[in-house]
């Protein structure tokens, strides 16, 4: 196996625990993502379209890191490896979608979800073309991406729940001490890290199905 299909040892205790993590983490979220999408049934196609890309992002993020990981090494989980980093650009540009173009809605929301969504392309297509070469920029891009709500804080601030806001603003911190845990591994720091996205994600999740039920939307 040549250098550039090298993957990261772990002991039998870290595969054991981030396999559980999948094992649960995948089935929770693809039943999650089926209950948000039939509640955005009731407030009409532009909604229906948002929450649809948004669980398709989670879907697919946590799909793609499960194969990736549970896979053996070899040519195959190379390609997988691509297919997970770039399913993260899709899941922040598709959490991203519900709240800048049906909350915030408006010219800045929709240039909102448009820059991110140009920005997830920029990084799916690095990561599928170049993959291991921009390791550190991508992740720089991930965070950058993450926190871009910040520039509309104050509609934020305005049209959001204070508990929804702080939800959002919460799982985007978990995200950040995950992805730099991730970028400085230690010991356990594969499954640390894939239980953070669960714990982050599912703090999305609460943020955005509390916007439909408060009519927000």
């Amino acid at each position: 196996m040549t250098e550039f299909h090298k993957f990261p040892s772990y002991s039998t205790a870290e595969r054991a625990a981030d396999a559980a993590i999948h094992i649960v983490g995948l089935p929770l979220g693809v039943v999650a993502a089926i209950a948000l999408v039939e509640r955005a049934t009731a407030f009409g196609e532009p909604i229906i379209a948002a929450i649809a890309l948004y669980a398709a992002g989670i879907v697919g993020m946590l799909g793609a890191s499960a194969a990736y990981q549970l896979c053996p090494d070899g040519r195959l989980k190379e390609r997988l490896r691509r297919f997970d980093r770039a399913m993260i650009f899709v899941m922040i540009a598709g959490t991203y979608t519900p709240i800048s173009l049906v909350t915030l809605y408006g010219r800045s929301g929709l240039i909102l979800c448009l820059l991110v969504w140009s920005l997830a392309a920029l990084g799916i297509f690095v990561t599928l073309y170049h993959p291991r070469r921009f390791e550190r920029a991508l992740l720089c891009l991930y965070l950058a991406m993450g926190w871009m709500l910040l520039a509309l804080l104050p509609n934020c601030v305005a049209r959001l729940q204070g508990e929804v806001l702080a939800l959002i603003l919460g799982g985007g911190v978990v995200y950040t001490v995950g992805g730099l845990l991730q970028a400085r591994p230690v010991k356990f720091h594969n499954p640390v890290w894939h239980l953070l996205v669960l714990v982050a994600g599912g703090m999305h999740y609460v943020a955005i199905s509390q916007q439909l039920t408060g009519g927000v939307f």
